[in-house]
């Protein structure tokens, strides 16, 4: 009897497992990935219109326009009237519910590449996943990331005349970057911006930090932040610049040595930084 049960049981995990094979394999044959790999005439578009539901973004410079894309989504593409519109639409190309089959546990990825010449316009959404711009030249940005499903962007290398950006849940990081003009709002994550130049501007944080690193000595615009601390640390010794610092709830610690009375030289770049509920710091 005893032998007879182990032979049962031996039997109906062997069964089990060719069954799980077999499905696995046939879902793997019938769940491929959509991988779309196009080009375009670079004379024929000034301009970019992307919208993604949650593939990782990668936009940068290359020879020519092109998209490249790997991942379950259908993606609508049209390159007239001088923009190229890419729609990451919602359906996947398998309409399965619930996903336990480890075939199709994929991560969609898209990588668009701009040619070495100024962006007219750049319209950027994006729900879950991460961003990133980089060594893109860019006349006007608008960059949406009001879902909460957690997405993050990332600008190095690039420089942008005028940008307009929105987040919910999604922090923001500026790197080695130009920013000539810019209105920049985070609801729920901090702005941390590294080694750039920021002119003109206004960075506002409702639930998070503003921080600001190695910044160049000619930056000059105003940053607010309700509940976070605002922390600015520049490249070298500032020449020109004045402090107008204003913690509601909190401290104003001025420690670069450069600074007397809020104040080094003629004082033309004027940072002035305010918090609700945090410090201001100077170092």
């Amino acid at each position: 009897m005893k032998k007879l049960f182990i032979s049962g049981l031996i039997l109906f995990i062997v069964c089990f497992l060719l069954g799980c094979l077999t499905w696995f394999g046939f879902e793997e044959q019938n769940n491929k990935l959509n991988s779309v790999n196009k080009t375009f005439d670079s004379k024929k578009i000034n301009s970019i219109k992307l919208d993604s539901q949650n593939s990782s973004i990668n936009i940068k410079r290359g020879k020519q326009f092109a998209v490249k894309y790997s991942g379950k989504k259908k993606l609508n593409i049209d390159d007239s009237n001088q923009v190229l519109s890419i729609q990451e639409n919602s359906n996947s190309e398998d309409h399965y519910g619930l996903n336990f089959n480890p075939f199709r546990r994929v991560n969609d990825q898209m990588t668009v590449t701009v040619p070495d010449k100024q962006l007219e316009n750049l319209t950027l959404s994006c729900e879950t996943n991460a961003a990133t711009i980089n060594n893109v030249d860019i006349k006007s940005a608008k960059i949406l990331f009001n879902d909460t499903g957690g997405a993050r962007i990332t600008i190095k290398n690039s420089s942008v005349d005028d940008m307009f950006y929105r987040g919910t849940n999604s922090p923001i990081y500026l790197t080695k970057s130009e920013i000539k003009h810019a209105n920049i709002k985070s609801i729920n994550e901090s702005i941390i911006v590294n080694d750039s130049l920021i002119e003109s501007s206004v960075l506002l944080a409702n639930k998070g930090n503003i921080d600001l690193n190695k910044m160049d000595v000619q930056s000059d615009f105003k940053a607010s932040t309700q509940h976070g601390h605002i922390h600015m640390r520049y490249n070298k010794e500032p020449e020109n610049t004045l402090l107008k610092l204003n913690p509601e709830n909190g401290n104003a610690h001025v420690n670069n040595r450069m600074f007397i009375d809020d104040k080094v030289g003629k004082g033309e770049n004027v940072l002035e930084f305010y918090t609700n509920h945090g410090d201001i710091r100077i170092d």
